[in-house]
């Protein structure tokens, strides 16, 4: 399921300190939908072997790869792969075959298919978080606490929202960032009584808690949210960048701020409220 942790397991795993000095070489890729292995291959070469500039032949790239991995022990994260095409695979792996056998490859993906398909070990499968789980999660965004002991008002709304969250560590916090800083029954009421929740989920393929977080987003807020669907999913932008566009396109429009300022509190609201 979307929103149930993958990626955030992953990176548990990729960042962990244990692992320092253990592998030659790491690398991260959030593959997607389309499973481009000239961009696959390229993204793993800039990581291990700096920017390779504008080179897009695949027998290179790989030449190059193989090279760098020759005998070498690494960790390569290939995040939220779709593709059921097995020649896919084949096609990316062929550079990695030269690597240390004590190499490590971590997968993420919905489809459990793809996992036993590509991988050589039983994939970890990711369960649905416990209400009581999800409660402490959506309470630390909310509330900057684990528990309602200071706001006892709000608990019997909370649980409730919760339950809608279905177990999703992703539709805890984005709905506890969501209230952030509105620690009262109006607020709270709102979320959970919203008419957004009783849209299909089907239709759209997105989460019900991401849908109420940008429902309840003020119209400014909005705006510069929506702008950021003309790049292409997993693009990494700076925080300068996108508020510079955002000033280009007239988003920010202030009389008492000036726009960068007022370009920063922008982009740390939509951090909190939908997972920016």
């Amino acid at each position: 399921m979307g929103g149930v942790g993958k990626t955030t397991l992953a990176k548990l795993a990729y960042n962990d300190v244990r692992l320092e000095g253990h592998f030659d070489f790491k690398a991260w890729v959030c593959v997607s939908e389309e499973f481009d292995v000239i961009k696959i291959t390229k993204t793993i070469l800039d990581s291990i072997a700096g920017h390779i500039g504008d080179v897009n032949d695949l027998n290179m790239l790989q030449v190059k790869l193989k090279e760098k991995l020759l005998r070498k022990k690494f960790l390569f994260v290939l995040d939220d792969i779709w593709t059921e095409n097995p020649s896919d695979w084949s096609l990316l792996r062929y550079p990695f075959e030269v690597g240390s056998p004590e190499s490590k490859i971590i997968i993420t993906t919905r489809n459990e298919v793809i996992s036993t398909m590509m991988g050589t070990l039983p994939a970890y499968s990711l369960k649905e978080l416990s209400d009581e789980a999800c409660l402490r999660i959506f309470t630390q965004y909310a509330l900057g606490t684990t528990d309602f002991s200071l706001h006892e008002h709000l608990k019997e709304i909370g649980e409730k929202i919760v339950k809608k969250c279905n177990g999703l560590p992703l539709a805890a916090e984005i709905l506890g960032g969501l209230l952030r800083g509105k620690p009262n029954s109006n607020a709270w009421g709102g979320v959970l009584n919203s008419r957004v929740w009783d849209l299909p989920e089907e239709k759209s393929n997105i989460l019900p808690a991401l849908r109420v977080s940008y429902f309840f987003l003020p119209s400014h807020l909005k705006r510069c949210f929506a702008y950021c669907s003309v790049f292409p999913k997993d693009y990494e932008f700076l925080k300068e960048e996108i508020i510079l566009l955002w000033m280009a396109e007239g988003l920010l429009q202030n009389n008492k701020k000036q726009m960068e300022d007022l370009g920063n509190e922008f982009f740390h609201d939509l951090k909190s409220s939908v997972g920016f």
